[in-house]
Formats: structure tokens, C-alpha cells, sequence
């Protein structure tokens, strides 16, 4: 027996030599391990067991196909002490999952092609049906495989479907994926496998075949991470304790290097972080300009300390001590009072009834300026980021907090009375603003007449409606419906389900709102509302939020957060809710909400269609009686003086997000 060696005490010894290409991940050049005894049959009997387990743990290195080069003390160190991201139950990208193990996508594709994980991707609104595998036919019993039909002759029993979410491929497929992926191709995917357990043994039958590409597959965290602690296993204690030493010795330089580095006066870190962050992730100079200046602040008001010098409890006295006296719109008081600074700001409206800056804007300036700090820890300009402990917290304290949560839940719909009020103005009544004597439209905008109907009719919120473009509007038969959506950049929802389509009430139509758009269309416009301008916080919904508060303290309504724009919201709820029979998943979903927590409304229901929605719709009655039809020509030569008006005079084209 080649690998049985006798020692001088005659004691046998087995040995088996470590491939070159495997003796780095191990930490040595062969296995050598005691038989125990000098009787040879004995001997060749204990080295039979010890050669098969050595030669078990080189075929699974082998097998996993881990070069040396790869497995470096990073990738043994990441493989050995696992990551939070693999324990979080949740799935990952194929390629995030590869990182968070140490290896190399093609690695796992090689567990799955072996069966050892699974593979999975993710849906969003994809068109399909869905039955239990058992109703496929057979095609070939040798070979196990079964006839998809498509959605014309599915199986009877099955449902539409509009899939979102995670999706399987079936089990007995996942080798011949896997494979392909590895080889560099896509994989078409003609039918998924539904995880939930309520819904084992049931398949999602998309229309069309799901082309699937390595960067859409994901991974279960779960299974992740059985298979990390699996492969752990192989690593040697050699070759961990010499990775652990490397990792030591990395630590010990980088502190000194962050130590000296920690020095670094706060201003010239944010030069650095205006200079080379924000610009990959803010597309705005005015925006990035904007930020800079929030966070400038700190070094105003706490000085140019170095940035490791400052600490939570120094930011929580900026937060709380000077933060919380800065005035709101503090560009007005530079252009009125000409200061230069913050601090002059404050001296120049102190003892005034100037308004405080809002909570929003408080807390918008500290994630600013938690963002650079987070920055600086992940360039290693400070050893620990200061910012952790605080990124729970809120300006507002808890009292204060269960205040503002205590007038958003009491907001109320108008009254008669009040909708009376509200389309009784000036431009209701003649569809059209008033001129100032020069001729121009100083105090009117299409969107005063046109957002207050659409939210009393369509119950949207004011920053879906304002960011809406001409594209959005279309046509379900003689349906016309407005398209909530997040297909542009310049747009933003508040969740997953505030995507739908909302039918129009005939009201809308009968007032022009068809003929608008196309007029809107003809003057080379995008948007419905071009007059209004962006930004990163509200999209385009700053002036009409303004306007519309102005607009209803105007009518003596209360400023207490019961009667807002949101108040056409609950309006046309409760009327959907009480005065119509329409189902309530449908309601939720003309809300822009969750259809419902069960499997079968969140799997097994189609959104309705506007059509169907319309039918309910039409049963209310819009008190809008007294409301003229638009005059869309008056209409666009007020948004012509509203973009004449934007860059202190100098005009602006449509605003088409961030500039």
C-alpha cells in the first residue's frame, strides 16, 4: 500500500500528498495522520478510513473549483466567519450573495447545478396564470418532462395571475440552468414554482417565456448559508490561523493610517465628499450645493474641528441646541436683511415671528450630514462613525412626535359646505384666471384648476398627481384613466402598490380634461402640469402643496391638519365605501393600497382594469355643478407666463426632473 509508511518504532503511518494547486487553502503539503498500530493488516484497515475522508475533502475543494488566488485570506475569512447578510432570511443577487461568501458567482451556480441550492428570481406586475404542476401534461415519461400550455388552452381551474415577488424554478430544471448560466447563455423559464407554503405544489405560468440572465437570479439566504458552513468546513486550522495573523497585521496599518487621517479638518472632508460622492448619487449641482450648505452648519456653529474629534453628543447638541432656533427659509432673509451666514440669519429675525425651520427640514439635515460621516467611515477617514447611535432618532421627541402622528390621523373629508367653497373661486366659475392689468397671469396656474378636481375625483395624492406626464393618461375603451406610476426618473411613490391605474370620472371629461391634454400635447409639452418645478423633496408637488394650504386658510379653514388636500382622499373612500358596491379589494387598489394580506388576494388577483373600476366610480355624483369647462388656450398662455417668470426673468423650458 503506496500510502502506508512504517516508522522506525513500527508503528504505521498514512500519507497522502496534497495537490500544489490545493496546498494554500489547506496550509500544508500532505495529510500524515497515525495508525496506531504495527500490525500491517490492522494498519491498512485505520488508513483505508483516514485516506477516504482525506481524499472526501479534496474532491470537495476540487469540486468547488476554488483556485488558490481566489481563496485568499479575505475570501477564507468572509467563508469561515459568514455575514450578517446571509443570516438576514431573506434572499440576495446571485452576485451580492458570491461577495458576502468570498467566491465567485460561477461557484454557486456549480451548488446549484449539483442541487445543492436553489435558484430564484424576482417578478414585478408579469402577466400569467396559475395551476398545480399535477395538471401539466405529460410529454415524455423516459424523460419526466410535461407540456406547458399557454394562457389560451391553460388548464381548466387555473387563475390569471399578475405576478410580483419571488419565484423558484422548478427543482428538476435548476441543474439545466444552472448549466447554461455557467456556460455564458440565458435560460427561457416557461413556467416558476409559487413558495408559499399555502401554495406548495402550484405554478406560475407566465404569457411569455421568462428569459432569465445570470443577473437576475437570486438565492435564499437559508440555504446560503448551510452551504457556507458546509464548505467552512474544508478550510484547514492552518490556513485560518495564518488568514487570521494577515487580517491582524491589515488592522493594526489601517488604524494608523486612520488615526493620522481622523486629523483631517471636517471642512476639507466635505469638500471631498461634495467632490467625489454626491456627484455619483445626486445628478443636481443645485441639489449637491444644497446639501453642502446643510451640512456646513455643523462646522458654523461647532467649528472646523477635525473629523474624528466630533463625536454623537457634540451632534446632538448641534441637533438640539442650535438646529432647533434656526429659522425657515433662510433665503429670504439673506435677500431681505442681506446676511452672509446662518448666525446673521438668526440675529437679524431674532425677537420676530419668523417660523422655525420645520421638523422635515431638521431631519433632512441631519441625514445629510449622517451621510457624510458614513462616508468618511467607509473611506476610513475615522476609525467608528459617529452617527450610528443616532440614526433612530428623530428631531422631535416622542411627545411631539405623537403629536404630529395625532393630526395626520385626524384629518376629515369636506363637508358640502366646504367643496362649495372650494370650486366657488374666480377660476372655477369661468374656467379661466384672472389677468393682471399688464396682461399677464400673475395669480393663476392651470394646475389651481386642474389638481383640485382631479384629487376630489380620483382620491390620488397631490405629488402623484403633479408629477404625472402626458404619457400617463390613456384609455381603456371609452374608459380614460390616469397611470400612477415610477417609469421616470423624476417621479417617486410612496410603495410597491401605489403603481395603478385610475379610471376618470365623466365630470373631468365633460370640463375638457381629454382636450387639455391634447392641447398640452400640441404646445410640445410632456408633462400635465409643466408649470411646476422640481425638487428632491417633493418632486414637483412644492407649489401646489403651498398654494393649496394658502388657498384653504383663505376659505377660514383651520390649519390644524384636519382639512388638507389629503381630505379629497378620504373623501372619495368613504364615499367608494358607503354609496357604491364595489368590492373592497378593488377600492384598496383604486386607493393605491395593498389588495390584502392573504395568498389569494396578493397572488391570485389581477388588478381590475380601469373600465371595471369605472362602473362604481360613475355611480357618485361630483358636486360640480357650478364648475366651467376649461379654456385650454387661456391655459397655456398661463403656463407660458409661468415659465417666463422662472430664472429671475430669463425663461425656462419645462422642468423634466433634476437638472
Amino acid at each position: 500500500m503506496d500510502n502506508l509508511l512504517r516508522r522506525p518504532s513500527g508503528i504505521y503511518v498514512a500519507r497522502l500528498t496534497i495537490p500544489a494547486r490545493l496546498r494554500p487553502i489547506l496550509g500544508s503539503r500532505e495529510f500524515v495522520a497515525s495508525t496506531g498500530t504495527r500490525n500491517r493488516t490492522m494498519a491498512k484497515l485505520v488508513a483505508c478510513e483516514l485516506l477516504a475522508g482525506w481524499r472526501r475533502k479534496l474532491w470537495e475543494i476540487e469540486r468547488l473549483q476554488l483556485p488558490a488566488a481566489l481563496m485568499n485570506y479575505d475570501s477564507i475569512l468572509k467563508l469561515v466567519d459568514g455575514s450578517p447578510a446571509l443570516r438576514a432570511g431573506s434572499y440576495l443577487p446571485i452576485a451580492q450573495a458570491a461577495s458576502a461568501m468570498g467566491l465567485e458567482v460561477v461557484d454557486l451556480l456549480r451548488e446549484a447545478a449539483d442541487g445543492h441550492l436553489s435558484l430564484y428570481c424576482r417578478l414585478v406586475a408579469k402577466q400569467g396564470y396559475t395551476t398545480r404542476f399535477s395538471d401539466f401534461e405529460p410529454d415524455d415519461p423516459d424523460y419526466g418532462t410535461v407540456v406547458v400550455p399557454t394562457q389560451s388552452n391553460r388548464p381548466s381551474g387555473s387563475r390569471l395571475l399578475r405576478a410580483s415577488g419571488v419565484y423558484r424554478v422548478p427543482r428538476d430544471e435548476t441543474d439545466v440552468i444552472a448549466a447554461l448560466l455557467l456556460a455564458g447563455k440565458h435560460a427561457d423559464v416557461v413556467a416558476l414554482e409559487i413558495i408559499e407554503q399555502e401554495a406548495q405544489g402550484m405554478a406560475f405560468v407566465p404569457d411569455d417565456a421568462l428569459r432569465l440572465e445570470i443577473d437576475q437570479v437570486e438565492l435564499a439566504c437559508a440555504e446560503l448559508e448551510s452551504r457556507r458552513r458546509h464548505m467552512a468546513d474544508a478550510i484547514s486550522p492552518v490556513a485560518l490561523a495564518a488568514a487570521r495573523e494577515a487580517q491582524n497585521a491589515k488592522a493594526k496599518v489601517t488604524s494608523d493610517g486612520v488615526a493620522q487621517r481622523a486629523k483631517t479638518p471636517l471642512s476639507k472632508v466635505l469638500a471631498d465628499f461634495c467632490k467625489y460622492h454626491l456627484p455619483q448619487v445626486v445628478a443636481s449641482a443645485k441639489e449637491i450645493e444644497r446639501m453642502r450648505a446643510g451640512i456646513a452648519l455643523l462646522i458654523e456653529f461647532e467649528g472646523d474641528l477635525s473629523i474624528g474629534a466630533v463625536d454623537s453628543e457634540q451632534l446632538r447638541h448641534f441637533r438640539d441646541v442650535h438646529l432647533a432656533r434656526m429659522p425657515a427659509h433662510e433665503n429670504r432673509i439673506r435677500s431681505k436683511h442681506g446676511t452672509k451666514s446662518m448666525t446673521e440669519s438668526m440675529q437679524a429675525v431674532a425677537d420676530t415671528e419668523w417660523p422655525l425651520m420645520s421638523a422635515d427640514e431638521r431631519d433632512t439635515r441631519m441625514k445629510w450630514i449622517a451621510r457624510l460621516f458614513r462616508w468618511a467611515f467607509e473611506q476610513k477617514w475615522i476609525p467608528d462613525d459617529p452617527c450610528t447611535g443616532l440614526r433612530k432618532e428623530s428631531v422631535l421627541t416622542k411627545a411631539e412626535r405623537t403629536r404630529a402622528q395625532l393630526e395626520q390621523s385626524n384629518r376629515e373629508e369636506f363637508t358640502d359646505e366646504e367643496l362649495a367653497r372650494i370650486f366657488g373661486a374666480q377660476w372655477f366659475l369661468h374656467g379661466r384666471g384672472e389677468k393682471t392689468k399688464a396682461g399677464t397671469y400673475r395669480t393663476f396656474q392651470p394646475f389651481h384648476y386642474w389638481l383640485p378636481l382631479l384629487g376630489l375625483c380620483t382620491g390620488a395624492r397631490i405629488n402623484e398627481l403633479a408629477q404625472l406626464h402626458l404619457s400617463d393618461i390613456g384609455q381603456d375603451g371609452d374608459v380614460w384613466y390616469i397611470d400612477i406610476n415610477r417609469k421616470t426618473p423624476d417621479k417617486s411613490l410612496k410603495n410597491e402598490w401605489s403603481a395603478r391605474k385610475i379610471p376618470l370620472h365623466t365630470r373631468l371629461l365633460e370640463l375638457g380634461f381629454a382636450e387639455w391634454c391634447t392641447e398640452l400635447r400640441s404646445a410640445g409639452f410632456q408633462r400635465v402640469f409643466p408649470e411646476l418645478s422640481w425638487n428632491s423633496t417633493n418632486r414637483y408637488a412644492k407649489d401646489p402643496i403651498r398654494v393649496m394650504s394658502q388657498y384653504l386658510e383663505s376659505l377660514g379653514m383651520p390649519r390644524d391638519g384636519t382639512k388638507v388636500f389629503h381630505s379629497f382622499r378620504h373623501g372619495i373612500n368613504n364615499a367608494l365605501q358607503k354609496r357604491t358596491n364595489m368590492p373592497d379589494w378593488m377600492r384598496k387598489r383604486f386607493m393605491g393600497h395593498e389588495r390584502g394580506s392573504s395568498v389569494n388576494e396578493r397572488h391570485y388577483l389581477s388588478d381590475p382594469a380601469p373600465a371595471e373600476m369605472a362602473q362604481f366610480l360613475e355611480k357618485l355624483t361630483m358636486p360640480l355643478s357650478q364648475v366651467a369647462v376649461f379654456q385650454a388656450s387661456q391655459g397655456i398662455e398661463a403656463i407660458r407666463d409661468a415659465l417666463r417668470r422662472k430664472r429671475d426673468g430669463r425663461g425656462a423650458v419645462e422642468s423634466m426632473g433634476a437638472e
